[in-house]
């Protein structure tokens, strides 16, 4: 195959307004090959990719890593450390892997060594009750314009700004953990055997909304819902708890401690990304394993995690890490007997994407699944047979080609953002 043929002939983008701003990139080459890729939501983030394009028309396409070398030296002055550039480039990445395994007859994990696994356990993210919630790239909850122009019956919760970055707001009523048990129960009724609540939640027991602390009320109210789900779904289910870096840690200790007796997966970001020491303090008196690491992007910054940091499992974020330095994270992560439970907020494109790494590397510990509530999440894809998931797994024994599947356009600019090109549409 002559290197020509394998050149970029343009790099599109388009997104769709889901639980999350779905954005893909769509990469085509000089002798008809598509691929498609997936990144976390950010603002600006078409916009910048739309502006490194034309640095990337003409380049090999099997030049993955020249392109992201010349991706990350172009987007130097938006940090070096992470933020959209490595978004951008995490979405470029997976549609040229697309290509390559395409080109090659190949999945995508075994341009990574193969497989130790095809069936790709997933955790299934619960939120706090039933229904869509829907964030914006800012995070601001919203209701997506299709539910409310479209008739759609799908029930909408507004997620509270405190438990997802922003200020608290008040809390009139007290969270029903009873509500936490059904949702439990629902899930585990599909097949998933392991599921995760937040509980960074807004109550009517919290004094301050800035100091971090649990009022010990609050620590009493967060057990209380832990103990629904664990007598709901009994001692075989994995429980996991969100906690959104909200905490001190001096309360997440104490968390940590009133939730001993549950039996817990993981306690996830119990104190603010940045904060190694506060980490530290937490992981190594922690009764309850501690992961982290969705806001963390680069191998260096993973090695701080687990030697100054101290984690116990990592949760990259393959939409922003990409999948070769995710791949890279996995190993360092394996070399430390760390296991890996990546965090994932994806549509499918990302999924599957984030599932061929997850069999090409031997710490997986489960893959999130996050979009349970969106009721077009399996049929905005096309090319695979049958449920992508299925009992709370993904199956990739069929060893299609590239990503194995493809985004379908049709479906996906029904939902698509008004406000954001979509694809060469408009």
């Amino acid at each position: 195959m002559s290197g020509s043929g394998r050149r970029i002939r343009d790099i599109q983008t388009a997104v769709v307004e889901a639980n999350y701003d779905w954005t893909f990139v769509k990469v085509r080459t000089e002798d008809g090959l598509t691929g498609y890729g997936e990144a976390v939501m950010a603002p600006g983030l078409t916009t910048l990719i739309r502006k490194l394009a034309p640095l990337l028309i003409g380049k090999d396409s099997a030049d993955i890593g020249l392109i992201g070398r010349i991706v990350r030296e172009a987007g130097i002055t938006a940090g070096p450390l992470g933020g959209p550039v490595n978004h951008a480039l995490a979405a470029l990445e997976t549609a040229l892997l697309d290509i390559l395994g395409q080109r090659a007859g190949l999945p995508i994990f075994r341009l990574f060594g193969g497989a130790y696994r095809k069936q790709i356990r997933l955790y299934a993210d619960c939120h706090g009750s039933q229904g869509l919630s829907s964030l914006s790239d800012v995070m601001v909850p919203r209701i997506p314009w299709w539910m409310s122009e479209g008739g759609q019956t799908t029930h909408f919760y507004e997620v509270h700004v405190k438990a997802h970055g922003g200020l608290k707001e008040e809390a009139q009523h007290l969270p029903d953990p009873s509500a936490y048990a059904e949702r439990a129960r629902e899930v585990v009724s599909l097949g998933y055997t392991a599921l995760k609540f937040d509980l960074d939640i807004p109550n009517p027991y919290s004094r301050d909304e800035f100091n971090r602390v649990l009022e010990a009320e609050e620590i009493d109210l967060l057990s209380s819902i832990v103990a629904a789900v664990r007598e709901a779904v009994g001692p075989s289910v994995d429980i996991a708890v969100d906690c959104h870096w909200h905490f001190s840690a001096l309360s997440a200790l104490q968390l940590g401690e009133a939730l001993k007796p549950f039996r817990l997966l993981w306690m996830e970001d119990p104190v603010p990304p940045d904060a190694l020491e506060a980490l530290a303090a937490v992981t190594q008196k922690s009764p309850i394993p501690i992961a982290t690491g969705e806001h963390h992007f680069l191998l260096s910054q993973f090695h701080d995690l687990i030697v100054r940091g101290g984690v116990t499992i990592v949760a990259p974020d393959f939409q922003k890490t990409g999948l070769m330095e995710g791949k890279k994270i996995a190993d360092l992560a394996e070399s430390f007997t760390v296991p890996a439970a990546p965090h994932n907020i994806a549509s499918p494109i990302g999924t599957i994407a984030s599932a061929h790494l997850c069999a090409a590397i031997p710490n997986l510990l489960c893959l999130e699944h996050h979009g349970m509530d969106v009721p077009f999440w399996e049929e905005i894809v096309s090319g695979w047979s049958g449920p992508i998931i299925q009992n709370g797994h993904i199956d990739l024994s069929d060893e299609r080609p590239g990503l194995g599947i493809a985004l379908n356009e049709e479906v996906a600019y029904q939902y698509r953002k008004k406000d954001e090109p979509f694809f060469d549409r408009y």
